[in-house]
């Protein structure tokens, strides 16, 4: 089978009379399969399911699905014996069952002609079904003459490609609910004994059909959100702009899925006015919900409507749905409602904040079916009345504090009454809870106090940990050991709860930091200590569960440790120059999970003596030969006793520090240029620091001062 783009035949010929210039393109086309999906208003070419033939000269014999080409007319074979032929070819049509046929045009190819002089009338006849026992003697039954072609002499002899219309014959056998078509090839009678007039087909001919399948009467109809209402008491529709719905239904659907695209046609009119009808539209495809929107401006109060829907595609349109009935309704109870509650009144009496009743009456309102309404605007509730014009009961929590409710009315369209709002006070009843959780993984106590009477027990849970019960003493209290086993944002929620069943919750959150503990010997939190080559022992304490390891840094390099069993972890660290550090640690435990930082601040104290030039600088060149300069020492180390010192290569000096753990010492250069001071500290148990250098610059010669 073969699938032909919508509004084509093989070859590109238009449907009707055969093109006046047909070539060996064309020819070629008749046989090419086109890769374009069928539309779903298709055009599909068909080619037969069998072939046959019969022959004159064995008047009861058929010839089925033999190879080769297949006679048309009166021949002789290469004995000179006269043969006469017909020949029959069948096509499968169950798909097209339903279906309206716009055309069908059988076409066939000339493989031989006896005499490309005359052009020979051929006739297509829709017979009836050849079988095994058919024959020239007992041919299958004619049912009707379907067509007469007779090729131009620009055709091509013998031509490419012959067509007939059979439109009318697959019309029929369709009404007849076939499921195959046979047609036949033949010359007319007063040509059939000629053999001039003979030619020869090729055994696979061709069916080009344009059919469409007509849509559906669509189903589900839906008025707004509700089914379709036929009976009374019709559906109550209130004011607003309103969409009818319904699903659509189409056969026709090509190789791939697609689907015709149709359009839905609803028609609503008011019943005692059905002049007055009014149509909207909307596109669907098979099995889906089209949706008519009508404006809210063109419908009355209380006025019976009908609509019904059908569908459309390009070609056809689809009966009528029934008619489905609704009533508008635009006007709500007259009255708000009542409000009225004995656990809460609306006094200035405080109630207990646990669960109680309140009550809403339509007050006069018959047609209130019933109440919507919310608690300190947290949402919207509804309750259906008793009956109409009746009463509804609701259980509310209000929270601790001013609480008020806001109730209306409700018809049964939906509409709504006026609001009362409902003023009333609630104290909190939780418990009191006293205690702090700072810590993972450290079970910490709370002091629990009942603030209603008649408390036994209390229930306790860490958000997403299980949950605890615990008996409470004669007077209500309790203790409660909360343990955490994680940190971040954490909810202790406790419930109090009596020994007839009232419970009332508090809920205390904590912030609980992961970031792992830090201690160190040496070195101390924001503290000065140690030195150059002092090595201090940092250890890591875990706040998370299951830790196996800790990322490190000091300063800006980056390591790594693993954790003990305990999950702690110490290195050793030495540092190599002094002033401020930093630590950052975190843990990682055995899943992966990183936690919060630990931040650990601290300075490395200066072992070695600092040195300053009051005259002679680093920096650029001063004094000169013969001038004095003072070098101010000091050092960090309290203990500091004295300082060691050499100018050059000169000797070494000693000069005693003061109690500031400083001293001044002057020297003269002899000449200019590059100099040096080494200095290194002398402590009170004997030993030493290690050296420091300073180097200086002296000028080529003092400057000179102005004359006075």
């Amino acid at each position: 089978m073969i699938t032909i783009p919508k509004g084509t035949v093989p070859g590109g010929l238009r449907r009707g009379a055969l093109a006046a210039t047909l070539s060996i393109a064309v020819a070629a086309a008749l046989v090419t399969v086109t890769d374009a999906p069928a539309t779903a208003n298709s055009m599909r070419y068909e080619t037969n399911t069998s072939w046959a033939y019969t022959d004159s000269h064995r008047p009861t014999k058929i010839y089925l699905d033999q190879t080769g080409d297949v006679p048309v007319g009166s021949w002789k074979d290469d004995r000179g014996r006269k043969h006469t032929s017909r020949a029959y070819f069948t096509f499968d049509i169950t798909r097209y069952r339903g279906a309206v046929i716009e055309s069908a045009t059988f076409s066939a190819k000339e493989t031989s002609v006896a005499d490309c002089t005359k052009r020979t009338p051929v006739e297509l006849w829709r017979t009836a079904a050849y079988t095994a026992d058919s024959s020239w003697r007992k041919p299958p039954a004619d049912k009707a003459k379907l067509y007469v072609s007779t090729l131009p002499d620009a055709a091509g002899c013998p031509a490419p490609y012959v067509e007939w219309d059979a439109a009318e014959g697959l019309r029929q056998a369709l009404a007849e609910g076939a499921s195959a078509l046979t047609v036949s090839l033949r010359l007319p009678a007063g040509l059939e004994p000629d053999p001039t007039a003979s030619r020869r087909y090729a055994s696979t001919v061709g069916l080009s059909i344009d059919y469409n399948y007509p849509p559906g009467v669509p189903t589900e109809l839906k008025t707004s959100a509700e089914a379709c209402s036929t009976n009374e008491p019709y559906e109550l529709v209130r004011r607003g702009d309103l969409g009818l719905s319904a699903v659509l239904h189409d056969e026709d659907g090509d190789d791939t899925g697609g689907t015709d695209m149709l359009t839905a046609t609803f028609a609503l009119w008011p019943v005692d006015d059905p002049d007055a009808r009014t149509e909207r539209t909307d596109q669907a495809r098979n099995g889906e919900r089209a949706v008519g929107l009508f404006p809210a401006d063109q419908f009355a109060h209380d006025q019976l409507y009908a609509w019904q829907v059908r569908a459309a595609d390009d070609r056809a349109n689809s009966d009528w749905s029934g008619s489905c009935y609704f009533r508008t309704d635009f006007q709500g109870p007259a009255t708000a409602p009542a409000v009225s509650s004995t656990d809460f009144p609306s006094n200035g009496e405080w109630a207990p904040a646990l669960p109680g009743e309140i009550t809403f009456a339509a007050n006069g309102a018959a047609d209130a079916v019933g109440f919507g309404y919310q608690l300190n605007s947290s949402g919207n509730n509804t309750v259906a009345a008793d009956r109409p014009g009746g009463s509804a009961t609701v259980t509310i929590t209000p929270r601790s504090g001013v609480n008020y409710v806001e109730a209306w009315s409700v018809d049964a369209a939906g509409n709504r009454s006026g609001t009362t709002r409902y003023d009333f006070l609630a104290s909190d009843v939780g418990p009191i809870l006293t205690g702090n959780l700072t810590e993972v993984g450290v079970p910490t106590t709370f002091a629990v106090q009942p603030r209603m009477g008649g408390v036994v027990r209390y229930r306790f849970h860490l958000d997403g940990d299980p949950e605890q019960t615990v008996e409470a003493e004669a007077d209500g209290t309790a203790s409660l050991t909360v343990t955490a086993t994680r940190g971040g944002n954490r909810t202790l929620s406790v419930t109090s709860v009596t020994g007839d069943g009232v419970t009332a919750t508090s809920e205390r959150s904590f912030r609980l930091t992961t970031a792992p503990k830090i201690s160190a010997t040496v070195y101390q939190q924001n503290g000065t200590g140690g030195g150059q080559g002092v090595p201090g022992v940092f250890t890591f304490t875990p706040r998370q569960p299951d830790v196996v390891s800790y990322r490190y840094r000091f300063g800006a390099e980056n390591s790594t440790v693993a954790a003990a069993a305990d999950g702690t972890a110490s290195v050793t660290w030495t540092p190599t120059k002094a002033g401020f550090t930093s630590l950052t640690v975190w843990s990682v435990n055995r899943d992966g999970v990183q936690s919060d930082a630990a931040s650990f601040a601290f300075i490395v104290r200066d072992l070695l003596p600092s040195i300053q030039g009051l005259l002679y600088d680093p920096g650029y060149p001063a004094g000169g030969p013969g001038q004095a300069g003072d070098f101010l020492i000091s050092s960090e180390v309290p203990d500091t006793t004295e300082f060691r010192y050499r100018f050059d290569d000169g000797p070494e000096q000693g000069i005693a520090a003061d109690i500031n753990a400083s001293a001044i010492v002057t020297w003269t250069p002899e000449q200019s240029g590059t100099h040096t001071l080494t200095v290194r500290s002398i402590f009170a148990d004997g030993t030493a620091s290690q050296e420091r250098t300073y180097t200086f610059l002296v000028a080529d010669a003092p400057p000179v001062e102005p004359a006075q």
